[in-house]
């Protein structure tokens, strides 16, 4: 038992330093783009006031609680302000989540060599986990946070009086609020696991439990309801993000699992992998939990392994529910990376399925001195992976920015592109209309609206010069400029097709549903009757 112990503590430490170095190596060698979503919350965590950046936060420039803006503040003012600092920062959270779910999950079943390597390569298996990790984001600090309030429950279920552990559910409970707003999904998911364990067992012990579920809620709504009011006000009039389909469904809820052919199941033919392997993953769970549910309440209580298969099961399909519920009836949530707290759940489904069809077989001295060969691979395999991963700023449209005349204006349609061009410095004069009329079109896409109040809460909070007011996008200001006109975004083409800017030219670009024009305003004098009248009324 005490080799045992000893083996699981040396090897969370190896997983913990494996993916620490693998990841971080790679990210000094890969693209440095912050994408849109990073940069806000770059500019709110190296602002110099802690009180002007939660001033910030309760605005349309971020739609989360202020538990992370706050932690990577604290911590970047004492350490550093670079962005690179910051993303191994997260990374650091993340592969000590890690570490911690090896340790646990081998206390629970298995033994530590075997888990070594079945959860070293489902993580790298999983691409989200690479998204996430090394982004300067809330996921990072949502996943450890979760991971052990998912522990704290499962100790609840043989203890559910135990007064320490309800004051830790309390607190654990509230920082997954205050981290996330997918934190309250992962609340409810698990009052209702609860729930179902109450009617169940018929033992009033478990009341306790709800009251600290009310408590964490009250607190919530006292503390943060209020400003959560003015965030989702970015969210209206109505949501940037689609609604799901059956095939975003399968392909968000399948990037959860980790998978051999993630890259064949990004090419549209291949959708229907997906799901397979969630099919797979769901039906495993029945299969496996129906015939111990048979077995009783109590038999459960004594099988600790099946009580955390069991609660990881239940939230996991919990969360699934409760987002669909929410999508179709009040606005669109459902996006993969909301659920990656999910991912380590799964994990442990399908650790816990390979013990339950293989038994835990002694593993030979040959394979575990082979296990340091196993391990220097792996982490060659994640440094490049890291290396070569794609940021989700579409970098491409960098290359034909240098062409242009650097004394007129750059103007683009969407934050995607506006908020790292001008983070990066990548061209003196990057701009961007905030037109409101434009963006809440019948028909325009759906994130323009996101888009206008998010920079719009970013130029009224930090003063940036590229954000241009409608009032102000005339002839004098702007006789010549460029737009990134994008076909998806309608916004340059309104004021064409009324006569105030004319196309001087367009530049070639090999990206899809991209044009770059060189336009200029037409002279008042010029238009005809009703174009100028539509202009004079619209600069008004």
């Amino acid at each position: 038992m005490v080799k045992h112990q000893e083996d699981s503590q040396l090897l969370a430490a190896a997983i913990f330093l494996l993916f620490s170095l693998s990841i971080i190596a790679g990210l000094f060698f890969r693209e440095p783009w912050l994408w849109m979503d990073e940069v806000l919350s770059y500019v709110l965590i190296s602002d110099p006031s802690p009180t002007h950046l939660n001033q910030a936060v309760v605005s349309n420039m971020d739609a989360n609680p202020p538990l992370f803006p706050n932690l990577y503040w604290l911590v970047g003012h004492m350490i550093s302000l670079k962005p690179i600092f910051f993303r191994s920062f997260s990374v650091i959270l993340f592969t000590s989540t890690l570490a911690l779910f090896f340790w646990y999950t081998t206390r629970l079943i298995g033994n530590a060599v075997t888990n070594f390597v079945l959860i070293s390569a489902m993580v790298y298996l999983t691409y989200q986990n690479f998204e996430h990790a090394t982004q300067i984001r809330s996921y990072a600090l949502l996943l450890p946070i979760s991971y052990v309030y998912f522990i704290v429950l499962q100790q609840l279920i043989n203890r559910p009086t135990d007064t320490w552990l309800l004051a830790l559910h309390t607190v654990i409970g509230l920082l997954m609020a205050f981290c996330h707003n997918y934190g309250l999904f992962y609340l409810a998911a698990s009052g209702a696991f609860f729930g179902v364990l109450l009617i169940w067992s018929k033992e009033k012990s478990y009341l306790p439990i709800f009251a600290t579920y009310a408590l964490i809620g009250l607190v919530w709504l006292v503390v943060w309801y209020p400003s959560f009011t003015i965030q989702s006000d970015a969210g209206k009039p109505h949501s940037w993000i689609p609604l799901p389909t059956v095939k975003s469904f399968f392909t968000g809820v399948g990037d959860l699992i980790p998978s051999v052919s993630d890259k064949l199941e990004w090419q549209s033919s291949f959708w229907w992998l997906a799901i397979l392997r969630v099919s797979l993953v769901i039906g495993l769970f029945v299969y496996l939990a129906v015939p111990k549910l048979k077995l009783g309440f109590d038999a459960m209580r004594r099988d600790k392994a099946f009580q955390f298969f069991l609660l990881s099961g239940s939230i996991y399909l919990g969360i699934l529910v409760i987002a669909l519920v929410i999508s179709f009836t009040y606005t669109s949530v459902f996006l993969r990376r909301y659920m990656w707290p999910s991912q380590l759940l799964i994990m442990f489904e399908l650790v816990y399925a390979y013990y339950q069809f293989v038994g835990e077989r002694r593993v030979m001295p040959q394979f575990a001195r082979l296990l340091p060969i196993y391990a220097f691979v792996l982490g060659g395999a994640i440094f490049y992976k890291v290396w070569k991963m794609q940021t989700s700023f579409q970098s491409r449209i960098l290359t034909y920015l240098p062409q242009l005349s650097a004394q007129y204006p750059v103007f683009v349609e969407r934050a995607d592109y506006f908020l790292p061009i001008w983070f990066h410095n990548q061209h003196p004069n990057v701009s961007f209309l905030l037109d409101w009329r434009n963006a809440d079109r019948p028909g325009n896409i759906k994130s323009a609206t996101v888009d206008y109040k998010i920079l719009k809460s970013l130029k009224d909070n930090y003063n940036v010069s590229g954000i241009i007011p409608v009032d102000r996008f005339n002839a004098t200001n702007y006789p010549h400029f460029y737009v990134v006109d994008e076909q998806a975004v309608y916004q340059i083409e309104d004021y064409i097709k009324s006569g105030q800017v004319k196309v001087i030219s367009q530049r070639p670009v090999s990206i899809a549903g991209v044009r770059l024009l060189e336009c200029s305003f037409v002279s008042q004098d010029s238009l005809p009757a009703g174009s100028a009248k539509h202009l004079i009324s619209f600069n008004k």
